[in-house]
């Protein structure tokens, strides 16, 4: 047995942590109405005869790490910094 619009709004809603009046969940059920039978017919192409451009050496570049002094800024402009770290009183 399926669920209900209602029901269905209601779940999506709770799942993404939303607060919807009725009004808003009308709008998404409509919103949804049009979306979902797009994202099928993107789902449905067949893309196995497409193909992948190659990478250039251009787009490419060596992995190298590099040393920042961004942190050591911030924390200079933190009221109090210990080890790295800001220092913040103890509220518990």
């Amino acid at each position: 047995m399926g669920r209900s619009r209602e029901e269905e709004m209601g779940r999506i809603a709770r799942l993404s942590g939303l607060q919807l009046s009725d009004k808003e969940k009308e709008i998404l059920f409509s919103d949804l109405g049009r979306i979902v039978p797009y994202m099928e017919r993107i789902c449905a192409l067949d893309t196995s005869s497409a193909k992948k451009p190659p990478l250039s050496e251009a787009e490419l570049r060596p992995d190298e790490a590099e040393e920042s002094t961004l942190a050591a800024e911030i924390l200079k402009q933190a009221p109090q910094a210990d080890d790295g770290m800001f220092t913040v009183p103890k509220i518990v």
